[in-house]
């Protein structure tokens, strides 16, 4: 009985191996899901990296990655302007870092950094980092936009870390390039510093 476990474990691992060996049919719509790390070591497995179109909108952003069931690590890049008065600073700070997704670290609302008064025209500007961005999270910052009078602004730097499933990254990269709303998706390329060069 024993014999017969053992060799039914082989035979799901010869599968599973087998699964993610290319074949020379047309490869098929679907990712490839495997039960251990394609990666070749040059970047990280289960990443994708993507910019969004400077007129693309967050919440148009999250709807294209929630639809393909997608994982937002991190979002970084996007702006906004708040029509609160200029002497609301203080109170958007600390209601932005009441947000786990925002006060974590080094990323938290600082008061003159990420959330400030614009140099010209005073207008009070939030930039955050936004972390976890689970759909239960993304509905809590919907509403805190709506609260503190945020209005999003076109930028030409957001962008978006994303969790795939592992050994489907070239796949997500391949499918989502060509979407109106990207800019640019890469892997998470593994940098290699040689030390003392």
């Amino acid at each position: 009985m024993m014999k017969t476990l053992l060799s039914l474990a082989a035979l799901w691992m010869i599968v599973g191996v087998a699964s993610c060996q290319k074949a020379d049919v047309e490869p098929e719509p679907e990712p490839q899901i495997c039960w251990q790390d394609c990666s070749d070591g040059t970047y990280v497995a289960g990443d994708v990296l993507v910019g969004m179109r400077e007129a693309s909108t967050l919440p148009q952003t999250f709807q294209l990655f929630n639809s393909n069931s997608l994982i937002v690590k991190s979002v970084m890049g996007p702006l906004y302007i708040s029509s609160l008065p200029a002497d609301s600073i203080d109170y958007v700070v600390r209601e932005l870092n009441r947000k786990p997704y925002i006060n974590s670290g080094a990323w938290k609302a600082v008061k003159d950094g990420n959330v400030y008064l614009h140099y010209q025209t005073h207008a009070l500007t939030v930039i955050p980092r936004l972390l976890d961005m689970t759909v239960a999270n993304q509905q809590d910052w919907a509403a805190t936009v709506q609260r503190l009078q945020l209005q999003e602004q076109p930028t030409m730097v957001k962008s978006c870390h994303l969790n795939v499933p592992l050994c489907s990254e070239k796949y997500w990269v391949s499918q989502l390039q060509p979407n109106p709303l990207v800019k640019w998706v890469e892997l998470n390329k593994i940098v290699r510093i040689q030390p003392g060069g």
